[in-house]
């Protein structure tokens, strides 16, 4: 690929050391910042949205990565950003990252967005993901995607694979979703590592191990219910740097939502043209509300009011540090995610906020709601 030195390099930094918001997070140790990552940090899935941002919006021509961050609604010097850039990379899909002059697609990121059929397609996903040698690695060790118990599969990613104990958890949780989305099943036969045609008689053999379709959402329907996320479009703190909260959304909501079974919805992914009675028929018509109450956004603190004010259910967030709002603190629950959004605290939060959003929702019919606790103070 073209973009030597940088190009096929995986990324073996905690975090990016450049951007917008690298100087209002702590110095990292120098521990954490020698840890080898020899995989990317974003999955397949996240990943494609680069190639995907270059067909759709650049008729898949190199692009500026301020023009392609622009495309997606995120910040160009977000470690968000940053990470996508990488990954896509580092599949294979595109050469370039955000800080290359280009970002352009490659021979396999055009056939993974121009497909000529769904084996096509099919191919290309499974190229990509064979491309990071370490999942090629684990999927040839243990034969497929089914690992062994924590206690034995510990010792062999530390002596076969050369993976820190620290790491750990963040690898497999990339590996099987990665392995999820390309449908690797658990008895997956590579043979010859990576030949076009064993690549080709995999694909043949793991048809009938692929899912055919998501697993079924929260309730155990088709269609899963919305959560509609309200939160502040900029960010007026200076304790915040510019995209935070474009993050926030990409690495800790959308994935905690999406986990609970919902699909997610938010103003702030449907372009600035957005007419405010789209944005008010949306935050109604949800079947849940997630409202990130970080910086007392005026805008978020009216929309949740008109949420309250019909009674509907809602999921209430903030960043640590941010002041109590009186009234709603002393009657629902809030809650915290850690605002630094390094992987480590990530990966904490997004179960929490999952869990948080789950409870809601079962208990849309009985909790006691804003509206509910006032009206029984009142009689």
């Amino acid at each position: 690929m073209s973009d030597a030195p940088e190009q096929g390099k995986i990324d073996q930094e905690s975090g990016p050391s450049e951007g917008d918001d690298s100087e209002t997070k702590p110095k990292r140790t120098r521990r954490n910042a020698a840890i080898n990552r020899p995989y990317p940090r974003r999955t397949l899935e996240e990943a494609l949205r680069i190639p995907q941002a270059l067909k759709e919006y650049n008729g898949g021509n190199a692009w500026p990565p301020e023009q392609v961050a622009k495309a997606l609604g995120v910040g160009r010097g977000s470690s968000n950003f940053f990470y996508l850039t990488a990954s896509s990379r580092d599949f294979g899909l595109t050469s370039g990252t955000r800080d290359s002059p280009q970002i352009t697609l490659t021979t396999l990121g055009r056939q993974a967005v121009y497909p000529s059929s769904h084996e096509d397609e099919r191919e290309s996903l499974y190229k990509a993901f064979f491309s990071v040698e370490i999942f090629h690695r684990v999927v040839d060790h243990f034969n497929g995607s089914k690992l062994p118990e924590e206690r034995f599969l510990t010792n062999t990613l530390q002596t076969s694979f050369g993976l820190p104990v620290e790491i750990h958890g963040e690898f497999l949780d990339l590996f099987e979703k990665n392995c999820r989305f390309v449908g690797i099943g658990s008895d997956f036969e590579i043979g010859e590592r990576g030949s076009g045609q064993t690549l080709q008689a995999t694909l043949e053999a793991s048809a009938s191990t692929a899912p055919s379709a998501a697993a079924p959402p929260i309730g155990g329907t088709e269609n899963p219910p919305t959560c509609f996320v309200i939160m502040p479009f900029s960010e007026r703190d200076e304790s915040h740097a510019v995209g935070f909260f474009d993050e926030v959304f990409e690495a800790l909501f959308k994935p905690a939502v999406t986990n609970a079974g919902f699909e997610i919805t938010t103003a702030r992914r449907q372009g600035s043209d957005i007419i405010h009675s789209t944005i008010v028929t949306e935050l109604l018509d949800a079947d849940l509300v997630l409202a990130d109450l970080t910086e007392h956004n005026p805008n978020v603190l009216f929309e949740l009011g008109m949420r309250m004010a019909e009674d509907k259910p809602v999921v209430l967030v903030r960043a640590k540090g941010t002041g109590p709002i009186f009234d709603v603190d002393n009657m629902l629950r809030v809650e915290e995610y850690n605002p630094n959004l390094w992987t480590s605290t990530v990966a904490k939060d997004i179960p929490k906020i999952e869990a948080h959003v789950i409870a809601a929702w079962e208990n849309r019919d009985t909790a006691q709601t804003f509206l509910k606790i006032l009206r029984q103070a009142a009689k």
